[in-house]
């Protein structure tokens, strides 16, 4: 999913949700909703959008893919 489709996801009702992601659709006091994305910034913005929407504890993995995949395997 792109940045440009969090907010419409975000939106929808929990059965359109899961039919369309597969997954069920994150509670707004879901502990574990988090973003990322290559570098960190587009993850950044769309958890703006969640937070906005009401999901309070929405998180951003800042480094993105490319810090997770670098610390990967590292201790």
């Amino acid at each position: 999913m792109g940045v440009a489709d969090v907010e419409e996801a975000l939106k929808l009702d929990p059965e359109t949700f899961k039919m369309k992601y597969g997954v069920d659709k994150p509670r707004l006091d879901d502990d574990h909703v988090v973003f990322h994305c290559q570098m960190g910034r587009r993850g950044g913005r769309a958890t703006e959008i969640a937070i906005a929407l009401g999901y309070a504890k929405a998180r951003n993995f800042s480094g993105g893919y490319k810090e997770w995949s670098e610390k990967e395997g590292k201790p």
